[in-house]
């Protein structure tokens, strides 16, 4: 082998020969390799043009891995074979199981680099099983960097990808999402590729600069290097004409060493400088290699180009029509020839341009053909269906039933792992599918699953469209399709779109009751987003009268946890409780198969759940939903299940995995290119930001919901009490702009509404509007009787009475807004409320009570991780420290002095009057007002205009001026 041949990636350490002309590239190998255990190289990228020895230094590189002890996982992509899912990782997987035999033998059973990669392989492969579940893309991705993140924790890691320029979508995919989202440490993923087509993160990352990635570009070889890969008794003539020819590209030169004077004369009228050119000119000497071969061995080398990694001496006799003893004369040849090599079963050629090649000299029937009996060989042996399903794509023919089914089976079984195979195997079924009356049913099915493909890839539009062909059809084949098409409006936020088709739909004769109980949930579901209370109630009580008379729990607990919802969206608290406890109950008694095709109904029944008080119910219910989703492919309900566990984590004061699963959220609705749910996602990751980073990350992400607000009338009301939140901890009472109101809202978000609206109206001053906005608050939190609805109202009612200076009844619904928010497990609110009513207790010059209430909001922030809030709170405690040692000065230098003008301004404030009173009287700005009486603060060392009245009472002030 020289160098731009192919060498093993896999298990078995090849020993190559000497590479030439390559000492910096081999340098720069050795120190990523060196720095990759420890993170200082991520990323290492070998690009040139075809030939030019990729594959020889990405072998060096995993050789040099091996001797460093680093656990190696080294794959390769194939031109033919692009259509196979995930065939590079499997291809790596596959030889890592190899290398290390058989798993769990070890005495580390089940943790081993073998057991490892035979986890990462029933992942990458489940989509293949029709009798199991698949996981989603995103979880896919996501388990394989937590394997990769396993192998690479001892010793480190080495993830070598070759030709990475005819990797398969999932695959290209993957190796975009470990660029992204790499593991923490440990792993050195290294990429050989051509340098016209670096796929665009990759190229990315190179020119981000990044000094974890490191690029190497292969040039040509000068003339020296290039003389020492020809035998030594080449005329210098011809060496000369041979570089000429070849341009120092080692493979190029390895096909000329064979080539006679001819061929070397008329190449040598001009080398092609492009790639594409320079890679035909290739394909044509590596075609005159093949003419030399005998028919038997022609034959071979096409029937092994066909089969791919198929090809071993009984499948290349099968595709070949060569009896046995005629295709091990034929393999023997091609071998004999440096054309390929046999490795135990499998033959490979010596490079994918002499594969390449091969194929290309196939005529175009015998292809077809070809790839037939390969199809032919996998179904008798019951091969790989993705196999199956790559070979039978190349040789379909309208009417073949039998090749639609396999393209069919196959692109449903690749829905939620690998939707853009799904897509391609989907579209071209349904070309092949008969067109007869009793496969309308199957045509259904593919069409619904074709529908959901483009929905996961995003193309939410087109799955609308591929859907409105389905629910034409007759009623047994369209519901499916009628309730995802609902699913699809809700994550567009078209509910009106969606009301529309199911009123219709449900109103028609010929559905069983659960059919129409089902489409009368999702009914339901769209009413309870549009906050439409009356109608969620009634759909969801119609259903539940369906399913008595049926059995069906999972789908009774959805209608249950609706209703429950809506009862709280009207404010019967008493009655949501009793609906919330039969939904769990039925949840509970549901089995995991029943509960798949209803996953969604985690989310509802843990959010009443959440808001009833009742979170242990909430997390159980949540993992019960969360797991059967994640393997069942039910991509597009873990947004809902995941916005709702954010909530529940940061209601418990567990900021940072409140972030984490609300940032999975928006990634998940980023991949399905919702924006409905991207905003939800948002919407419950804002608090947790702005308590635990700040006001800066929080106000960033306010402006980008209040662009992109939620389309329903529920989550647009949520979202606005959030933003404004955060515009009135940024100071922005009046500033920014935030989700307008819609003009339907439900009661359960009234209490939040009314405090925001108390906050914003005493940071504009108007303390009388803020105090009666709070009053409303704790009338409307009291008749539902929810503790957090308490917790909220009070604490708006402590900040409105001391902007009033009515410290006594601010710290006495400060104290209760701590009790109520203790009670529902509000972590961080319990730290706020602290927070305020040492302010208060501190303006009211009790320093003991203040300090101790300062510990307990500390201790709030330390446990939530609240890290900004315990920032400003580490403020207040240098203030309180300080204070101290200005008291006593003030003691030594007698009693404070007014000005004239200050006097008159005490004076005022004595008799109750506001600072907007006092600048009407005096005649001068608010401001000033303002800056006078915080000058008589400082003087009297006082935190409110009552402590400054008593301190003015007490005996005679000097006055000056």
């Amino acid at each position: 082998m020289i160098d731009g041949g192919s060498a093993s990636l896999g298990g078995v350490r090849p020993v190559g020969p000497e590479l030439v002309g390559r000492d910096d590239e081999t340098a720069t190998i050795e120190a990523a390799v060196a720095g990759g255990a420890d993170g200082a190289c991520r990323l290492l990228l070998i690009d040139g043009e075809p030939g030019v020895g990729k594959t020889r230094l990405l072998a060096y590189l995993v050789e040099r891995a091996h001797a460093a002890g680093r656990t190696v996982l080294a794959g390769g992509a194939a031109e033919f074979e692009r259509l196979v899912p995930f065939g590079m990782y499997v291809d790596a997987f596959t030889r890592l199981s190899d290398e290390y035999g058989t798993p769990g033998a070890g005495p580390a059973a089940g943790t081993g680099p073998g057991d490892l990669a035979e986890a990462a392989l029933r992942t990458l492969l489940s989509a293949g099983a029709t009798d199991q579940g698949q996981l989603d893309r995103y979880h896919t991705y996501r388990g394989i960097r937590a394997l990769l993140a396993h192998l690479a924790a001892d010793r480190g890691a080495v993830l070598a990808l070759d030709d990475l320029h005819w990797a398969d979508a999932p695959s290209l995919e993957l190796t975009e999402f470990l660029i992204r989202r790499p593991p923490a440490t440990g792993l050195l993923l290294a990429l050989a590729c051509r340098s016209s087509m670096i796929p665009p993160v990759v190229a990315d990352a190179v020119a981000r600069r990044d000094p974890h990635v490191v690029r190497l570009s292969l040039a040509p070889l000068d003339e020296d290097a290039a003389a020492s890969l020809m035998p030594p008794d080449v005329d210098p003539r011809r060496r000369r004409s041979m570089y000429r020819v070849s341009g120092g590209n080692p493979l190029f030169l390895r096909a000329l060493l064979d080539a006679d004077d001819t061929t070397l004369a008329e190449l040598a009228d001009g080398r092609p400088g492009a790639t594409l050119a320079l890679e035909q000119t290739l394909l044509a000497v590596l075609g005159r290699e093949l003419d030399r071969l005998s028919p038997d061995g022609r034959r071979a080398a096409q029937a092994g180009a066909v089969a791919g990694e198929l090809a071993s001496p009984v499948v290349i006799s099968h595709v070949a029509e060569l009896d046995a003893p005629a295709a091990a004369a034929a393999l023997d040849e091609l071998c004999g020839q440096g054309l390929g090599t046999l490795t135990g079963p499998r033959f490979a050629f010596r490079h994918p341009l002499v594969r390449a090649a091969a194929y290309d000299t196939c005529g175009a029937g015998w292809r077809v053909a070809a790839h037939a009996r390969v199809a032919d060989y996998l179904r008798r042996t019951d091969g790989s269906l993705a196999l199956l399903a790559h070979h039978t794509e190349r040789c379909a023919e309208h009417g073949d039933e039998q090749a639609a089914r396999t393209l069919g089976d196959a692109g449903i079984a690749y829905l939620n792992s690998a939707p853009a195979t799904a897509v391609r195997l989907l579209r071209e079924a349904l070309r092949v599918l008969p067109e007869r009356d009793d496969l309308v049913p199957y045509r259904g099915q593919l069409l619904t699953g074709l529908a959901r493909g483009t929905g996961v890839m995003g193309s939410l539009a087109e799955s609308r469209q591929i859907l409105h062909q389905v629910i034409h059809l007759p009623h047994e084949v369209a519901a499916a399709a009628v309730a995802f098409s609902s699913v699809i409006s809700r994550m567009l936020g078209r509910l009106d779109e969606a009301r529309a088709l199911l009123s219709t739909r449900t109103r028609e004769a010929g559905y069983d009751q659960r059919v129409r109980a089902q489409l009368l949930v999702e009914l339901a579901a769209v009413a309870v987003l549009r906050a439409d209370t009356g109608e969620a109630r009634r759909h969801a009580l119609d259903a539940i009268a369906l399913l008595s008379k049926t059995t069906d729990p999972a789908l009774g607990a959805s209608a249950y946890a609706l209703l429950a919802l809506a009862c709280l969206q009207e404010g019967d608290v008493t009655t949501a409780r009793a609906h919330s406890r039969r939904g769990g109950w039925l949840m509970d008694s549901a089995s995991d198969t029943a509960i798949v095709p209803h996953v969604e109904i985690a989310a509802p029944l843990a959010w009443s759940e959440i808001l009833l008080q009742r979170p242990a119910d909430a997390a159980r219910h949540l993992a019960r939903g969360i797991d059967p989703a994640t393997m069942s492919g039910r991509s597009y309900a873990m947004p809902y299940l995941l916005i709702t566990q954010a909530h529940h984590q940061a209601r418990a004061g567990r900021l940072t995995e409140a972030i984490g699963i609300a940032e999975h959220a928006a990634a998940a609705s980023e991949y399905l290119r919702s924006s409905e749910t991207l905003a939800m996602g948002r919407c419950v990751m804002l608090l947790p930001v702005l308590w635990r980073h700040g006001v800066r990350p929080a106000t960033a992400l306010a402006d980008r919901l209040a662009d992109a607000a939620p389309g329903s009338a529920w989550w647009r009301a949520m979202a606005h009490v959030s933003v404004a939140r955060v515009r009135l901890a940024a100071g922005q009472a009046g500033a920014g702009h935030g989700p307008p109101l819609p003009p339907v809202l439900s009661r359960d978000t009234e209490v939040e509404r009314l405090a925001v609206r108390s906050l914003r109206a005493g940071a504009d001053g108007d303390a009388r509007t803020a105090l009666s906005l709070a009053d409303a608050a704790v009338a409307a939190a009291a008749a539902t009787g929810l503790s957090y609805h308490l917790g909220t109202a009070y604490d708006a009612w402590a900040r409105a009475s001391s902007g009033c200076d009515d410290l006594d009844g601010a710290a006495e619904a400060a104290r209760a807004a701590v009790e109520r928010f203790g009670e529902c497990g509000a972590v961080v609110e319990r730290g706020l409320a602290h927070q305020l009513l040492a302010s208060v207790q501190d303006r009211m010059g009790d320093e003991v009570a203040c300090r101790a209430e300062v510990g307990r909001a500390k201790a709030a922030y330390r446990d939530s991780g609240a890290d900004w809030l315990a920032g400003g709170l580490a403020r207040m405690e240098r203030r309180l420290a300080a204070r101290g040692p200005r008291q006593a000065a003030r003691r030594t230098a007698g009693p404070p002095v007014l000005t004239a003008r200050e006097r008159q301004v005490a004076d005022l404030i004595g008799q109750g009057l506001t600072n907007r009173e006092v600048a009407e009287r005096l005649q001068v700005s608010q401001k000033t007002v303002e800056t006078h009486v915080a000058n008589m603060f400082s003087k009297f060392d006082v935190r409110s205009r009552a402590a400054l009245a008593s301190r003015l009472a007490r005996g005679h002030i000097p006055v000056v001026g």
